[in-house]
């Protein structure tokens, strides 16, 4: 008998400005009340403010402006779409914070054709932690893989810093493998470094494995796995996941 092939499960992330479109929207500096610099999506990624500096997101809220003002990059634009009807989970995770006008910031993705209903947004600017932008966007993709059990994990992003976030995930997930494409300005993606280990049990001798760390019993029924699942955690993913791969295996024809 044959056994079911398992659909493999992607999370695949995309950054928006300077990934999915240009824009010239400026992020403003502000210290002691005045703008002192003016920054582009690009810039803003690397500055790291300074004694009494902050950050003036106005320009950056916006929807009107984004919807005028947005070019599509369209090799990005063409892989969206892809992996939207692919079937994959598909997500964007932009440094932005809430527009002033939700569904006008969709119709910029709309009139490109794309299904904004299968995307959701999540911005890291509503994140209220004092903390970086690549450690906000690790944040709300550390949620996601909490939530489900996913075989690869996927980010096109234009900033490296963002990139080496994401791929820092990838020894707190073992059973996931993290694929990292950084975008050029021409919208050329292009693989950043090999991420695809998977720390797996037994991968390297020295390493106990995660499951072993977490004391999941790999050789349990689907039932108790699921049952330990419910546990939350770092040890109920590691059951959630291996749950779902025992149940494919055993699903034939």
């Amino acid at each position: 008998m044959k056994l079911y092939e398992i659909e493999p499960r992607k999370l695949v992330i995309f950054d928006i400005d300077d990934t999915l479109v240009h824009t010239q929207t400026k992020v403003h500096v502000v210290k002691d009340g005045h703008v002192t610099k003016s920054l582009n999506s690009h810039e803003f990624t690397h500055y790291k403010l300074q004694p009494n500096e902050e950050f003036d997101f106005g320009d950056f809220r916006d929807a009107r402006e984004f919807f005028a003002n947005a070019k599509p990059i369209i090799p990005m634009i063409s892989q969206l779409k892809k992996d939207i009807d692919t079937g994959n989970k598909v997500v964007m995770v932009t440094a932005r914070a809430d527009f002033n006008d939700r569904e006008l910031f969709l119709d910029t993705f709309r009139k490109y054709g794309i299904d904004m209903s299968k995307v959701h947004v999540y911005r890291a600017g509503n994140l209220t932690v004092k903390t970086s932008t690549e450690e906000k966007k690790k944040i709300i993709i550390r949620s996601l893989l909490d939530k489900d059990s996913y075989s690869k994990a996927i980010m096109y992003d234009d900033a490296k810093p963002n990139l080496e976030a994401f791929i820092s995930l990838k020894k707190e997930y073992p059973q996931t493998k993290f694929y990292a494409w950084h975008v050029s300005l021409d919208g050329v993606a292009s693989e950043y470094r090999r991420t695809d280990e998977n720390f797996a049990d037994g991968r390297n001798p020295q390493d106990k494995g995660d499951s072993k760390r977490y004391k999941v019993p790999t050789k349990a029924s689907i039932s108790t796995l699921r049952k330990i699942a419910k546990q939350g955690g770092r040890r109920g993913q590691l059951a959630h996941w291996m749950a779902n791969m025992k149940s494919g295996k055993t699903k034939q024809k």
